[in-house]
């Protein structure tokens, strides 16, 4: 999300810049919104008798679990190799700057963890961006080559508990100091404290924060390769039937085999869904090949235009939501899958209403705003 909170300073260089493709940010508002989709269900807030089988929302969370978070992990690989040839175009080093928007980054995810939520995947990608960052330096021979090692990495770690089912993973880092003692539920107050004691612990091997690190690693580089080789342009037509024939072709049967066995090492979601993340990338750059953007997609622009302010508002929203909702006679009078349903339809609503009404009167979205402030003030580029 570097790219995204800088969206807007690429586009005071019109001359150093080739026209923005119009499909990049329907993309990632629907990278952001399906990460809400997926995440929703984190967001558990009712409690009524079940009228619809338990089925039917496993089946709906399958849809979007790990596919979007995928897509969301791919476009801000296409967003590092965005900046990195501007840069080239400008004259200036990299990662030179870059590496100053990941550690803000990283300060967002660590805020966004310690406040929000704590399934925040802001600090992992900046630590991908530091790394991918000096990746794209290489040859693309040898990307490659570290795209393989990095997958294979990968697919080790999530097959190792099939095979050490009692290897542990790696402990994360803590914080010293006391933890408050709770009776029964939290309050926010504890929450805060607690998470800011453990922002670090779940960086590690093992985790599921772990898993996207690796898992990351391929998607960034490969990412950024495929818009290298004009996935979202004209001249990546053949590119994007061989994609989306891999990844649909692969992804969609591999992660439902996975979801039939009710595997629970998150095969699925880790290594099955990418391919499918990817597939949909390459569908939607097809579909807007050869359309317009419509009334449904400049909705969705608008999100991917904020995207990094849409997530967290998101997020914010879900957490309130669902404290609200939780303690409210509402919650025991609603099946569980139909009230999760009417709070993911009612935040994406107002996201879509906050994105279109807030760009309505400035230029980008508040984080990206404060974001920009922020580089602007570090590396002291007032006029760049």
């Amino acid at each position: 999300m570097t790219e995204i909170a800088t969206t807007a300073a690429s586009r005071s260089s019109p001359a150093t810049n080739p026209p923005r493709i119009a499909s990049l940010d329907v993309i990632r508002g629907v990278a952001i919104l399906g990460t809400l989709a997926s995440n929703i269900w984190l967001f558990q807030a009712f409690v009524g008798e079940r009228v619809i089988d338990v089925r039917w929302a496993e089946l709906l969370s399958w849809t979007s679990e790990g596919k979007f978070l995928g897509l969301l992990t791919i476009m801000f690989g296409i967003g590092l190799e965005i900046q990195r040839q501007s840069a080239r175009r400008q004259g200036r080093r990299w990662p030179g700057t870059y590496l100053i928007r990941a550690g803000l980054l990283f300060l967002d995810g660590v805020l966004n963890y310690i406040f929000v939520v704590q399934f925040d995947v802001l600090r992992v990608y900046a630590i991908l961006g530091f790394v991918v960052a000096f990746v794209l330096l290489l040859p693309e021979k040898r990307q490659w080559i570290f795209i393989g090692a990095a997958l294979g990495a990968h697919i080790t770690l999530m097959l190792l508990p099939l095979f050490a089912p009692d290897a542990a993973s790696l402990p994360g880092f803590v914080f010293p100091g006391e933890f408050p003692v709770v009776d029964g539920r939290p309050t926010y107050a504890q929450e805060i404290h607690i998470n800011a004691m453990t922002v670090l612990s779940d960086l590690t091997i093992g985790s599921d924060t772990g898993a996207i690190f690796t898992l990351g690693l391929v998607c960034f580089t490969l990412g950024a390769m495929v818009y290298r080789n004009g996935i979202l342009d004209a001249r990546g037509a053949r590119l994007r039937r061989w994609v989306m024939a891999v990844g649909l072709g692969v992804g969609i049967p591999l992660d439902l085999a996975f979801f039939l066995s009710n595997e629970t090492l998150g095969l699925g979601r880790f290594l099955a869904a990418p391919f499918t993340a990817f597939g949909l990338l390459a569908l939607m750059a097809a579909f807007y090949q050869r359309r317009q953007i419509g009334f449904i997609g400049r909705r969705l622009s608008l999100v991917g235009r904020m995207a990094l302010s849409a997530y967290v508002l998101q997020n914010i929203l879900g957490r309130v939501g669902q404290f609200l909702l939780g303690n409210s006679p509402l919650s025991p009078m609603l099946d569980p899958l139909v009230g999760t349903m009417l709070m993911f339809v009612t935040i994406a609503v107002i996201v879509f209403a906050f994105s279109t009404l807030w760009l309505r009167h400035f230029r980008k979205g508040p984080l990206e705003y404060v974001w920009d402030v922020s580089f602007r003030f570090l590396t002291q580029s007032r006029g760049r």
